[in-house]
C-alpha cells in the first residue's frame, strides 16, 4: 500500500512541476516591465495635437509581448473631424507607438495616455520620401501622404515589421472630401498599394511607384507602376520590371542573371541591352 501511495505521489509531483514550468514565461522573454502584456490589456491613447489641421485621433491598442519590437499588436484608430465631429475607424493588426512608456497603474485604471503626434519623426513630402530614404525612414504609426499623385493625401497605416525581411508594411486608404474612408475606392488591397512596404520607392516626377520583392542574393524582383487617368480613382499600369535568377528554363544553374523587360501592349518585351549575366 505504501509503495502504491509513493508512486502516486511521485506522479502528482511530476505533473505539478510540468504544469508550473509550462506556464512560466521564458527567462529571456522580454524586459520585466513588458511581461504580462497580451490581447486583454487595453491601452488608450489620445493625441493632443490636431493632425493634418483637421483630425482628432484616438487609439484603442491591444499590444502583445510576443512580437518584436515589444508593444506591437491590434489597434482601432479613430479619426474625428474637428469641424463636424464625424469620425471613422481603421483597424490594424500591427500597431506600434515608438518610445511608448509603460505605466501599469494608468493601464490598470483604464486611464488615457496623452501623446503628441508631432513628436514622431515623419517626413512631410512625397519628394522627401522618394529621394531620401523612402518610407523606410519613417518612425510613425500612421501618416497622410499623396502616394498616387492625384493631389489628395491618402491615409497610410504602418504595420510594424509586417513586411518582407522584417521591415514595416503599409496599408493605404483613400480619404474623401469629408474626411471619411472612401469605401468604393478603397485602395488597400489593389496593386500597387497592396505591396507597400519600407522598400517601396516613389517618383512624383514621372508618377511611378517601384515595388521591390526580396528573394535573396539572386532572386529579387522590381516592378514599376505608373499612374494613369481613371474614372473615379487613379489607376496604375505596370510599365517595367526586372528580376534576377540562377536557373534557366531547363533547370540548369547558369549563375546569377538579370532579366529586364518593358511592358508593351500588356506583354513583356525583353530589354536585351540591360539583361544578361551579373558580374
Amino acid at each position: 500500500m505504501f509503495s502504491i501511495m509513493k508512486k502516486l505521489f511521485l506522479v502528482l509531483l511530476l505533473l505539478f512541476n510540468h504544469y508550473s514550468f509550462a506556464n512560466e514565461e521564458p527567462a529571456n522573454c522580454c524586459p520585466e516591465i513588458y511581461k504580462g502584456f497580451n490581447a486583454d490589456k487595453l491601452i488608450q491613447i489620445h493625441f493632443t495635437d490636431l493632425i493634418e489641421d483637421r483630425y482628432i485621433v484616438d487609439v484603442e491598442w491591444f499590444p502583445d509581448n510576443g512580437l518584436a519590437p515589444f508593444l506591437t499588436g491590434p489597434a482601432n484608430i479613430t479619426f474625428t473631424l474637428k469641424e463636424s465631429n464625424k469620425s471613422f475607424t481603421v483597424r490594424t493588426g500591427l500597431y506600434h507607438s515608438p518610445d511608448f512608456e509603460v505605466d501599469w497603474e494608468k493601464i490598470n485604471k483604464g486611464e488615457v495616455f496623452e501623446m503628441k503626434y508631432g513628436d514622431f519623426y515623419n517626413l512631410s513630402t512625397l519628394k522627401e520620401l522618394a529621394f531620401k530614404k523612402g518610407i523606410y525612414s519613417l518612425v510613425t504609426p500612421f501618416f497622410f501622404e499623396d502616394v498616387n499623385f492625384d493631389g489628395t493625401k491618402e491615409l497610410i497605416i504602418a504595420e510594424k515589421r509586417g513586411g518582407q525581411r522584417g521591415v514595416d508594411a503599409y496599408k493605404a486608404y483613400s480619404i474623401d472630401e469629408f474626411g471619411a474612408v472612401n469605401s468604393p475606392y478603397d485602395i488597400t488591397n489593389s496593386l500597387p498599394y497592396v505591396k507597400f512596404d519600407a522598400f517601396t520607392k516613389f517618383n512624383p516626377e514621372d508618377k511611378t511607384i517601384t515595388l521591390y520583392s526580396s528573394g535573396g542574393a539572386c532572386g529579387s524582383l522590381y516592378e514599376t507602376y505608373q499612374a494613369v487617368d481613371g474614372y473615379g480613382a487613379v489607376k496604375f499600369r505596370l510599365i517595367k520590371g526586372w528580376e534576377t535568377y540562377y536557373w534557366d528554363d531547363d533547370g540548369n544553374n547558369i549563375g546569377c542573371h538579370i532579366k529586364t523587360y518593358d511592358i508593351v501592349n500588356g506583354r513583356e518585351v525583353l530589354n536585351v541591352a540591360e539583361s544578361g549575366p551579373v558580374d
